[in-house]
């Protein structure tokens, strides 16, 4: 009997064709959108060996031109691909956008360019490096001649830096963010289900819930069915997203995919629990417990950093209790933790805490059913 309760509650779910649209089908069309127009934002860029023209206007130039032929971008790539020449053929080949910039080397070099794009920006910032350092090494000069003999120049001219470099098989994926949110508001979207279960069973919220009330059926029994049901077809539309985001645009979530599969079980219940908490308990119409579960969702969200994320960090700073309470942020954690963290010990803890709210709420969804009763029908 309960098999059978179970499996015509689950064909009825899958023919709502407007609850299969926002469960189903949104959320791809949504990972589509972040794919399309975020993918090529965080895409490092590469920049070649930029073309320049040097025109040198005697020997004292020709230190400047040392620099420049040893200026380099990375390890064994030039940052300037140098044509010696005239000013007038300089001109001619900036005009004609064969080279980006040419500079008129002297004791003071000058720089012209046709336009204000990046690579201009490039040269001119180079170029006033140099400046700054020529200015500091001779004023150290002027002061005192012997500072060649006691090695300051070299310490001038040294550039130290105190970041190290770690590698590890993890790339940076800031789009990652956005799909972990996405999947996140998914789960937590099932509460509309939950919500729906318990419309469809209260005698004074629906002409079904009218006719449930008087048969034969415990009304506990249906209940739970009907949610084990919606579970089934919400995690089936979140197994369908995951393959979608994996397998079809390629979105790298780790390798810790079990893990991931299993807090998105648990934050599925959880949103379940949530909606069936809220439409047993708010004495409302129907509309009134949709728009109050909206403003739950939308505001877990909004807190969880999901809108701004400076909102995530002020709440961990100044309430941190909200972040331990928002089904929403702790399951948006428990993902990052996944791809972000080495351990596992954030992970278990925000699952965890979650798996108590989602039977916090399941608990008291069950004790608000089981005290409803009507005088009359």
């Amino acid at each position: 009997m309960s098999i059978q309760l179970y499996i015509t509650r689950l064909k009825c779910l899958v023919r709502n064709k407007e609850a299969m649209f926002w469960c189903y089908l949104f959320p791809i069309l949504l990972a589509s959108c972040f794919f399309f127009a975020f993918n090529n934002l965080w895409k490092i860029e590469y920049f070649d060996t930029l073309p320049i023209a040097y025109v040198s206007e005697g020997e004292e130039s020709e230190s400047f031109e040392q620099v420049l032929e040893a200026a380099e971008t990375s390890e064994g790539v030039k940052m300037f691909d140098i044509a010696y020449c005239d000013e007038v053929v300089a001109k001619q080949l900036l005009e004609k956008g064969d080279i980006e910039a040419y500079i008129v080397g002297s004791t003071k070099p000058e720089l012209y360019v046709k336009g204000s794009g990046l690579n201009e920006t490039i040269i001119k910032s180079y170029l006033d490096t140099y400046r700054q350092m020529s200015v500091t090494v001779t004023t150290i000069l002027k002061s005192n001649p012997n500072a060649i003999e006691e090695g300051l120049i070299d310490d001038v001219m040294q550039h130290d830096t105190y970041i190290e470099a770690v590698k590890d098989d993890k790339k940076p994926a800031e789009l990652l963010v956005y799909f972990y949110a996405l999947l996140a508001f998914s789960c937590i979207f099932a509460a509309n289900w939950g919500l729906d279960e318990v419309v469809n069973i209260q005698a004074n919220l629906s002409g079904r819930g009218a006719r449930v009330s008087v048969s034969s059926i415990p009304k506990m029994k249906l209940f739970l069915c009907n949610i084990l049901a919606a579970f089934t077809a919400h995690f089936g539309s979140l197994i369908l997203l995951f393959f979608y985001m994996y397998f079809i645009i390629k979105v790298d979530f780790g390798n810790n995919l079990l893990y991931l599969f299993a807090v998105c079980m648990v934050g599925s219940f959880a949103g379940l629990g949530m909606g069936a908490f809220i439409g047993v308990w708010v004495k409302k119409k129907a509309e009134v417990k949709e728009a109050i579960l909206t403003i739950a969702t939308l505001g877990g969200a909004f807190l969880s950093g999901m809108m701004m994320p400076d909102i995530k960090y002020m709440v961990a700073t100044k309430f941190p209790l909200l972040s331990y309470i928002n089904p929403v942020n702790l399951l948006t954690d428990s993902m990052y933790s996944l791809y972000y963290y080495d351990t596992y010990e954030r992970y278990y803890t925000n699952t965890l805490l979650l798996g108590v709210i989602a039977i916090i709420f399941g608990i008291l969804a069950i004790v608000g059913i089981r005290r409803k009763n009507y005088a009359s029908i």
